[in-house]
């Protein structure tokens, strides 16, 4: 059986924390700080008790605070093995962070400043590789942390083992069968790896 290994990369600007106090046994949390238009001001590395819907602070930002009322909402929950914060997203003034509270997604990038997505697979000595260049990017607590694909997204698809190292780009989303004829008797590395392709591709295929 192969051995596969998952690795997720993302372009994101990781910030400071600003840290509330809480007990040592409590799982810590990142939240966002979203003031009236949606935009992530800020991070902390709250408890639920605190920043959660039912915390003390009431899903607000207190007024001694930087940014009195302004909403707390969870980015990023505690690891659920060390019940530590995961780290968190707050972008930067060129490209902010935004928060969806309908949909309860938080979103990042723009046409001008894209946020591309690379996805990786380790099979046995192989590395597979595809970059989706969304021109934005979704995620959430709850959302796996996924490229918003138009009929303009491209995407570079990359395949290396040993000395041999092959790569080819798309223009816009493709099918599964436009896919493997551009690629079929050219490149012999990534047409054995065809299926990992299909997998890393999710969101950005045509089905």
């Amino acid at each position: 059986m192969k051995k596969i290994t998952n690795i997720l990369l993302v372009t994101l600007v990781l910030t400071s924390f600003a840290v509330t106090s809480a007990k040592a046994s409590e799982p810590t949390g990142t939240y966002a700080v979203v003031n009236s238009s949606g935009v992530v001001t800020n991070i902390i590395v709250c408890t639920a008790s605190v920043c959660g819907p039912g915390g003390s602070w009431g899903g607000v930002m207190p007024n001694d605070t930087p940014c009195p009322g302004c909403s707390i909402v969870l980015q990023r929950a505690p690891n659920p093995v060390t019940g530590l914060s995961q780290g968190g997203n707050m972008g930067t003034p060129e490209n902010p962070v935004k928060y969806d509270s309908e949909k309860q997604v938080f979103t990042q990038g723009t046409e001008a400043i894209p946020s591309p997505v690379t996805r990786t697979e380790v099979v046995e000595e192989a590395i597979v590789s595809v970059t989706i260049n969304s021109t934005e990017v979704s995620f959430g607590p709850n959302v796996e942390t996924k490229p918003i694909v138009d009929s303009q997204t491209s995407a570079t698809l990359f395949a290396a083992e040993g000395l041999t190292k092959e790569m080819a780009i798309f223009e816009t989303p493709k099918t599964r069968s436009q896919i493997q004829a551009s690629i079929e008797n050219k490149l012999r590395l990534m047409q054995q790896y065809l299926n990992r392709f299909y997998v890393l591709l999710d969101g950005w295929l045509i089905d």
